[in-house]
């Protein structure tokens, strides 16, 4: 997948529901999930029953 189709999907998702998923990486800091994106990405797990696993 292109960074930029990830970027439009995780913009869309969050201006969907109301609420940034991820911390925005600044100099020298990685990104990270919010603590509201934690609680999505275990909901789509649980959905998918991936539970984590490739």
């Amino acid at each position: 997948m292109h960074q930029s189709t990830l970027t439009t999907q995780v913009n869309r998702l969050e201006r969907d529901l109301g609420r940034p998923l991820i911390e925005r990486a600044e100099r020298g800091r990685k990104m990270r999930p919010t603590p509201f994106g934690r609680k999505v990405a275990a909901a789509a797990k649980r959905l998918t029953g991936s539970g984590g696993q490739p």
